[in-house]
Order: C-alpha cells, then structure tokens, then sequence
C-alpha cells in the first residue's frame, strides 16, 4: 500500500516500466517488492535560470536574469521522458533560456529595459511552451527578474 497526498500524483513501476498512474489523493495498492511508487508535484514547480549575457538586436549587451513557472500535466510522459524534477528544470530552463536569446536578439536594449518586458515575456512563453509539452509540463508564466547592462558598462555609467 501507498499514499498519495493532495500535493503529489504517483506513477507505479514495475521493473522500471510504468503500469499506473494515481493522480487522486487517498490510499492505493501495489504489488510489495515488485512495484515501485514514484512520486511527482502537482503544485508549481519553478524554474530559475542562471543570469545571461544576451545580446540585442543593436550589438549591445544585456545581462538577463528570468525564471518560469509550470506545472506537470502529463505525469506519465513526464516519467517517461525526464524521470524527475532536477532533469526536467534543467531541460525547461535550456528551452526558454533559447526563445529568450532568440526573442532578445531581435529588440533594442532601450526597447528591452525600458517598455518590452511584457511582450518578451509573452513570447517566449508562447514559444516556449510546445516543446516543454513535450515532457508532459505545462509553461504558466516566464518572469524577468532582471535586465541590466553588463557590469563593466554599469560601472562607467
């Protein structure tokens, strides 16, 4: 027997090959020393991506710190194509981490730190979220925390 909380959904393996998922909260079964539970978060996960230099559609520099919030919403593509949590930040940070670079080489930096924070942020979500799908995640929200110029730049201003 196993639990799953309100807070989690459940995929049972046996001899690592899924053969159900529980996503209702309450007590189940499973086979003992056959089958193993592997649990996964319903609630939001974060993805928090180590701050960039990018550079702009003008050939300047552009130190950008974001992060992204989702949610599994496949948690038995989500076993099968990432396993855990840690791999599968890891992949959604690459993914966004490249609409970003792609989306910010194609504005200004005055465009960037001053109005387009919105409409970037937009973007790269709606780009980004097919191919985080794939791993059975749904994209919520992709945030910047931050758009400054480079340190060297920041100190001669």
């Amino acid at each position: 027997m196993f639990i799953v909380d309100e807070t989690n959904t459940a995929i049972v393996t046996r001899f690592g090959e899924p053969i159900k998922t529980s996503t209702n909260p309450g007590l189940n079964f499973k086979l003992p020393f056959i089958d193993q539970v592997r649990k996964f978060e319903k609630r939001l996960l974060i993805f928090d991506a180590p701050p960039d230099s990018l550079l702009t559609s003008d050939k300047k520099r552009l130190v950008i710190d974001i992060y992204a919030r989702g949610k599994i919403v496949d948690p038995l593509l989500f076993f099968k194509t990432t396993r855990n949590e840690t791999l599968a930040a890891s992949r959604a940070i690459d993914i966004i981490s490249s609409e970003l670079r792609r989306e910010i080489a194609s504005d200004l930096q005055v465009e960037i730190i001053k109005t387009n924070r919105e409409q970037i942020m937009n973007k790269v979500k709606l780009q980004s979220n097919p191919k985080i799908r794939e791993f059975g995640i749904e994209l919520i929200d992709v945030r910047i925390k931050r758009a400054d110029f480079p340190a060297e730049i920041a100190e001669s201003i």
